[in-house]
């Protein structure tokens, strides 16, 4: 029987592992395969949501240690994402996303003598095992002639991305520094034929995000639907289709159990993972969580699977504020597990954390 919205947001809940105990920070990126990562701050809490009692501290160690790094997998957007599991989905997508992005290249002026000579630059820059922040990486394309300016810099950064070549490591005292990726996390596994990565990457998707359709999977990862239907055929049985085009895993986890509010953060997959977001969010709303369609979506408040409003947080002199804004009015049972989603929020910052709800406004 095909989930109603409701059954469909709880089994959304438990895949996602969001407040679901007893994993690590590794784990969690695991399950999910790749986390949305643009933001550096906002991608550290969505591996800490999933990830509960786990500080800010311990999600930077696993990036500290090479377990987790920061790369453009897919649809030229960052992500945190195992090494081994970039290598996976970089044998898919990077010469889609090679294709995507030529135009831009040429209008930056990046032919292929520039893009060698930067890569070569950033191989005798980072060789070794150093690891340069950006701005310490532009300094060495302009003493190698390299204009990094007008985003030409951060551009030729994820053409090399797409070779395998860096990727986003340790963290640093602003963002993180920039390592070869083979000398920082060396693989671990080989990376499989074109079908089996397309197996595993479906049943990766789908373990931390089922149910979903192949539609939702094709949107994620930018791979033409008919490789999510080959994909969907090698999984055989380990899938389970629910009816109304949604696949699930056949091991999917248990639901219950968990806490019912949530304060999610901006560019969250509980909402970017799929293409049909209205199980979560009520279309009516979609302004208020991505206002003027400018691509840039707020942290969300989530009461029993539904994002219910916006939250922001304010620094304070000791610790922060956390203030919801809400699209309706809220009852005291949500208003109380948003609280204690604050509260979990404030173990991850490891400070104290004031919790405050505004009033419901209109549009």
């Amino acid at each position: 029987m095909t989930p109603t919205p409701a059954q469909l947001r709880t089994l959304r809940l438990a895949a996602q592992g969001i407040a679901v105990p007893g994993t690590s920070p590794t784990g969690a990126v695991e399950r999910m395969t790749a986390v949305q990562g643009q933001d550096l701050g906002q991608v550290l809490w969505a591996i800490g949501v999933r990830t509960p009692g786990a500080t800010r501290d311990d999600v930077c160690a696993a990036f500290d240690r090479g377990e987790l790094v920061r790369s453009w997998p897919m649809r030229g957007t960052l992500h945190a994402v195992r090494p081994d599991d970039l290598r996976l989905l970089l044998s898919l997508t990077a010469e889609r996303t090679l294709r995507s992005i030529a135009r831009r290249a040429t209008e930056l002026g990046i032919d292929q003598p520039l893009l060698d000579r930067a890569r070569d630059t950033t191989v005798a820059a980072l060789s070794g095992g150093r690891a340069l922040v950006r701005d310490e990486l532009f300094d060495e394309y302009r003493a190698a002639g390299i204009d990094p300016t007008a985003g030409r810099g951060y551009h030729l950064l994820l053409q090399l991305s797409q070779e395998g070549l860096v990727a986003w490591g340790p963290t640093a005292r602003v963002g993180q520094g920039l390592v070869l990726l083979d000398e920082w996390a060396p693989a671990l596994t080989e990376v499989p034929d074109r079908d089996e990565a397309l197996r595993r990457v479906l049943l990766g998707y789908l373990r931390g995000r089922g149910p979903a359709t192949e539609a939702d999977a094709a949107s994620w990862t930018k791979l033409p639907l008919g490789d999510l239907r080959r994909a969907r055929a090698a999984a055989g049985d380990t899938v389970e289709d629910l009816g109304g085009g949604l696949l699930a895993l056949a091991d999917r986890p248990t639901t219950g159990g968990t806490p019912t509010g949530h304060l999610l953060p901006g560019f969250d997959e509980y909402l970017l993972g799929y293409a049909d977001r209205s199980a979560q969010l009520d279309p009516e709303h979609a302004d208020r969580v991505v206002p003027g369609a400018n691509g840039m979506f707020l942290p969300m408040a989530v009461v029993r699977g539904r994002v219910v409003g916006t939250w922001k947080r304010t620094e304070r002199a000791s610790g922060a504020a956390v203030t919801v804004t809400p699209f309706a009015e809220l009852d005291d049972t949500s208003v109380r597990a948003l609280e204690a989603a604050a509260a979990r929020y404030a173990r991850f910052l490891d400070a104290p954390v004031a919790f405050g709800v505004v009033e419901a406004t209109s549009r």
